[in-house]
């Protein structure tokens, strides 16, 4: 058992030596494909490469094979449009005569404007004038229509003191009488009372239709009131959105060109960082890639080293497990 023991390592040994020289193999094939892989790459540059001269050389051949015909037509082309621009030049000048002759037509009529202006600027001062006349007049009689009023109004308060003194002389005469018949009939009192109602509903109906007469007044001053207040907020918000409109188109207007400038370097520059950054990333990549080969196989050669190692180790020690059988044995035989 116990050399079989030996016998076992010795070919696990065995073994290991080639798994790990397989593994380490593998690597060598490894950077052989990738190097195959970039060979490829540049043998498919130089395909292209020569595609492209071919090309080049094909027409510049074909160019000088038909120099003549080409100069013959670039000859036409340059006649075609010499005569061309004769024909255009004289669109011109008909176009310049033509204005020239409307320039003139147009300064008659501006001059023309210029001493209408003048008529209705006349006709505008004279109009202020006048109205100035008539405002005059209209305060006047405003004026006047208040002095009137006055004295109207002055005259309805001295109708109701009147009447005030008309019916306190009809309850006095009333009282009076009222003795008399007292005196006489016992009727008097009835007389009183009659002519006190009259009397005091006289005050009460003057004191009623004035106040009919005001709050009909305060009511038609209050609901023009309202009615202007939303005539002006109308105007007010309508100016206030069509100031908000103009305001936008004109800085939207004025500050497109250098907000489309702006965007376009931008983009350029996103897109040359964008390639930049491409290449940086391929370099480390196919870096990383090369490295990646050379570690493993690095790591794979220090295995198969390690295995030698091992093999030599296990085998000095069933070597010297033989000798000491071999000793013991002689020892015992002596």
């Amino acid at each position: 058992m116990r050399f079989h023991c030996w016998l076992m390592r010795f070919m696990h040994c065995l073994m290991m030596m080639y798994y790990w020289f397989m593994r380490f193999m593998h690597c060598l094939m490894m950077m052989y494909y990738w190097f195959m892989r970039f060979m490829h790459c540049l043998m498919r540059m130089y395909y292209w490469l020569m595609r492209f001269m071919h090309w080049l050389m094909m027409m510049y051949y074909w160019l000088m094979r038909f120099h003549y015909w080409i100069m013959r037509f670039m000859h036409w082309l340059m006649r075609m449009y010499y005569w061309f621009m004769r024909f255009m030049h004289c669109l011109m000048m008909m176009y310049y005569w033509f204005m020239r002759f409307m320039h003139c037509f147009m300064m008659m009529y501006c001059w023309f404007m210029r001493f209408m202006h003048c008529l209705m600027m006349m006709y505008y001062w004279f109009m202020r004038f006048m109205h100035c006349f008539m405002m005059m007049y209209c305060w006047f009689m405003r004026f006047m229509h208040w002095l009137v009023m006055m004295y109207y109004w002055f005259m309805r308060f001295m109708y109701c003191l009147m009447m005030m003194y008309y019916w306190l002389m009809r309850f006095m005469h009333c009282l009076m009488m009222m003795y008399y018949w007292f005196m006489r009939f016992m009727h008097c009192p009835l007389m009183m009372f009659y002519w006190f109602m009259r009397f005091m509903h006289c005050l009460m109906m003057m004191y009623y239709w004035l106040m009919r007469f005001m709050h009909c007044l305060l009511m038609m001053y209050y609901w023009l009131m309202r009615f202007m207040h939303w005539l002006m907020m109308m105007y007010y918000w309508l100016m206030r959105f069509m100031h908000w409109l103009m305001m936008m188109y004109y800085w939207l207007m004025r500050f497109h060109y250098w907000i489309m400038r702006f965007m376009h370097w931008l983009m350029r520059m996103y897109y040359w960082f964008m390639r930049f950054m491409h290449c940086l990333m391929m370099m480390y990549y196919w870096f990383m890639r090369f490295m990646h080969c050379l570690m493993r196989m690095y790591y794979w050669l220090m295995r198969f080293m390690h295995r030698l190692m091992m093999m030599y180790y296990w085998f000095m020690r069933f070597m010297h497990w033989l000798m000491m059988m071999y000793y013991w044995f002689m020892r015992f035989m002596h």
